[in-house]
């Protein structure tokens, strides 16, 4: 499948989208039905259902060989149905945003809720595709594919009824993204800017000098132990935050070579490997740009490493790209505990303007270069986020305030009405007609003022109150 190819744009609707994907999911259904009974209901089950079905004796082997032409069908799924959504989703005015980083976000279900605070619209790669087509090819550990593939598979499923929902806009599609599915002139382009990116990247922070990729990753060759390579490194200002103190970047590099042994990518030394990585994640950054570009979109990401080297080669994300960016922050991993189905009630309350232009309070002409910039940008959404909840609580105490002062005046009112039932003249006290009448009137204010209070208190708003109140 060559899907980025310029062609006419075959025009469909939004009820054919969800039509697509509930074809998708029934894929999913047909291979892994018989376990998604196992599946259970914390976040990380889809992590725990990976590991446990790939050393599980026996049932393992009989799910990769019922597995084994995934990868074909789910090939002729997208070579139907890519460019249709492609052309549907660039077609659609609304703020998006494209996901890279791993297969899918570790916690698609906690990233998405902390995304669509945001945007209208979040794009998700297809891991399916990615891993059956690409990685399948280079892993050579099956019980480690299957782990793999049913944990990300897994994380896409939990988000079903809100990718089906019946909403405006969709909140989340999935897309093959891949740099091979991109045309051959457009791929060559972006291989030959990433090599020259990536040399550029080894002379600025390197004490040695390289005219090429390949002349970069043989001196990388020579150099044996992580410390050697950090040794070398002369520029700190301008590499990732975890990797800016030694202990941090052995520890990197030692869970990096230790995923590397599942791979049948020849491995040379530690030098070599992070000269594969360097160059992998400067591609990345090229691919990345062009499907952003494609759909009209803007860049994402979920962890630090990823997104250090898209901003350090486009020069820093825009107020958009850094506040979706800095919700991925640690400090709000809170908005996890927020119901999926709060995503459906903030669009059905129409509250996400209101959410944007809340986020975006202090930020108009902000622009994230590098980490401590992103550190800035989650601290002031948060300060943001602070004042809405404040006003929230605010609004809330008032209308409660207001009952409280209606009952008080009720009680005297509904006394008096009582006694002069009785008593046909009490000096000065209200009559029975006056007193119903006030009552009456009393009642419906009170009557509006809870109906308020109700809806106040289970709006989206108060969702996200409590759940970081929790």
């Amino acid at each position: 499948m060559d899907e980025v190819k310029s062609a006419p744009v075959e025009t469909i609707t939004s009820k054919q989208v969800k039509e697509i994907y509930v074809e998708y999911f029934r894929i999913i259904d047909s291979y892994f039905g018989s376990i998604k009974q196992y599946l259970g209901s914390d976040s990380e089950s889809h992590i725990d259902l990976g590991n446990y079905i790939s050393t599980y004796p026996l049932i393992s082997n009989l799910i990769i060989d019922a597995i084994d032409d995934l990868d074909v069908e789910i090939e002729i799924f997208w070579s139907k149905n890519a460019k249709k959504l492609f052309d549907f989703i660039k077609q659609q005015n609304t703020l998006k945003c494209v996901y890279s980083g791993d297969i899918s976000p570790v916690l698609l279900e906690n990233f998405v809720k902390k995304t669509a605070l945001y945007v209208d619209s979040i794009v998700i790669p297809d891991p399916i595709y990615n891993l059956t087509n690409f990685q399948k090819q280079i892993i050579f550990d099956e019980k480690y594919y299957l782990n793999k593939l049913v944990r990300h598979v897994f994380n896409v499923w939990k988000l079903k009824e809100l990718v089906l929902a019946d909403t405006k806009e969709n909140i989340v599609y999935i897309l093959p993204i891949n740099l091979e599915l991109i045309n051959q002139k457009d791929r060559n382009l972006l291989h030959s800017t990433a090599e020259s990116n990536f040399t550029g990247y080894f002379n600025k922070i390197f004490t040695l000098k390289s005219n090429s990729a390949l002349e970069t990753l043989k001196l990388l060759e020579d150099v044996k132990t992580n410390r050697n390579i950090y040794d070398l490194i002369k520029d700190k200002n301008n590499i990732p935050n975890i990797w800016k103190n030694f202990e941090s970047f052995d520890d990197f590099m030692t869970r990096f070579i230790k995923t590397g042994k599942y791979t049948k990518i020849t491995d040379k030394s530690n030098g070599w490997n992070l000269g594969v990585y360097l160059q992998g994640q400067f591609l990345r950054v090229q691919e990345h740009k062009f499907f952003c570009e494609r759909l009209v979109a803007e860049p994402i990401y979920d962890y630090d490493l990823p997104w250090f080297f898209f901003t350090y080669e486009i020069g820093g994300m825009d107020m958009d790209g850094s506040i979706l960016n800095a919700l991925q922050k640690e400090k709000f991993e809170w908005i996890g505990k927020v119901p999926l189905n709060a995503i459906k009630i903030l669009r059905e309350e129409n509250k996400l303007d209101y959410m944007r232009q809340t986020l975006r309070v202090g930020l108009t002409d902000l622009k994230a270069k590098n980490d401590s910039d992103l550190i800035k940008v989650s601290e002031q959404v948060e300060i943001n986020i602070k004042n809405a909840f404040d006003q929230q609580k605010s609004e809330i105490d008032l209308l409660t305030k207001e009952i409280n002062s209606i009952v008080k005046k009720e009680i005297p009112i509904t006394t008096g009405g009582f006694l002069s039932g009785f008593v046909p003249y009490l000096g000065n006290v209200v009559s029975l007609f006056t007193a119903g009448r006030d009552i009456k009137k009393l009642l419906g204010q009170r009557t509006e003022a809870n109906n308020k209070l109700t809806e106040l208190k289970g709006n989206f708003i108060n969702l996200l109150i409590e759940s970081r109140e929790e």
